[in-house]
């Protein structure tokens, strides 16, 4: 799954974005579901709320947005099959986070590109009645040696499939090319556990952890 991230916004990475140049975004280093943070439809980048929430889910007792989407039933259920075939949208990601079960403890990782760069997860988006937009981010079976840490992870795109996730292609030649797609330069370590706390968001939640000996 993917429950938190960070995300810096850089003009010159984002240079081929058509809006660019107006859009502003203070990086931040620990976005929860339901913030307000960029996403990229039909070339323009604009800030969406992380967490769709379909109306029949809001009649439940408890209920949460649904911030992730699982790539193996995107065509099968109805709540995601329509925006898979219309509405999807690039995800920009410069890390996430994911939660180990270590010495009986949950321990933090970050997950990054090793140049740093800037990474694009595929999304899917739902526009509401006010002009607003919702989104999730679609996630995939993890590879090794990211399995070692969490068993799913954010669908990444490289520069191929980044260009067929937004093309007007037919959907289902869109899975089966996505299906056999592998990462590329994924890294990840141990970071602090103020992490844990979504209220923190400072350049330190992405350094990696080193234990004091004793």
């Amino acid at each position: 799954m993917c429950g938190r991230y960070y995300v810096k916004i850089s003009k010159e990475e984002f240079s081929n974005i058509n809006n660019i140049e107006n859009f502003n975004f203070e990086t931040h280093y620990n976005i929860p579901p339901q913030a307000k943070v960029p996403v990229i439809i039909n070339n323009n980048i604009q800030l969406s709320t992380w967490g769709y929430l379909p109306d029949w889910l809001k009649q439940q007792s408890n209920s949460r947005p649904l911030f992730n989407t699982r790539f193996e039933t995107v065509l099968e259920k109805r709540t995601f099959k329509s925006a898979f075939q219309n509405s999807r949208c690039l995800v920009p990601i410069s890390g996430w986070y994911e939660w180990k079960n270590e010495n009986e403890a949950k321990q933090p990782y970050f997950f990054k590109h090793s140049s740093n760069k800037v990474m694009f997860a595929a999304g899917l988006y739902w526009s509401r009645s006010d002009g607003s937009d919702e989104f999730s981010i679609i996630t995939r079976e993890a590879q090794p040696p990211l399995t070692d840490v969490h068993n799913r992870t954010p669908f990444i795109l490289n520069s191929k499939t980044k260009k067929l996730w937004t093309s007007e292609d037919n959907h289902e030649e869109i899975y089966h090319i996505l299906s056999s797609q592998d990462y590329e330069s994924i890294e990840f370590y141990k970071v602090n556990k103020s992490v844990n706390n979504p209220n923190n968001n400072n350049s330190s939640l992405i350094e990696e952890f080193e234990e004091v000996p004793f």
